[in-house]
């Protein structure tokens, strides 16, 4: 029983620090109105890693973010 217990934890635990580092190289890579925003959310996501990162998927990654320019063609 603690073996599968170990099991889960780990792949919760890798499973979230995995979204973490995505949502932070998507804020650094992406553009923004301005340069305010993008520091705002990487502080944010990075200082408050799981409450963050959950902040940012459901309300700053479809507002804040501008479309990138491979985006127009």
């Amino acid at each position: 029983m603690g073996a599968i217990f170990l099991m889960i934890v780990l792949t919760l635990g890798l499973g979230t620090f995995g979204f973490w580092i995505y949502a932070l190289i998507e804020i650094i890579s992406d553009e923004y109105k301005n340069d305010t925003d993008k520091i705002i959310w990487f502080l944010l996501v990075f200082f408050l890693p799981f409450v963050g990162t959950i902040i940012y998927y459901f309300s700053g990654r479809n507002r804040i973010s501008l479309p990138r320019e491979d985006e127009y063609v």
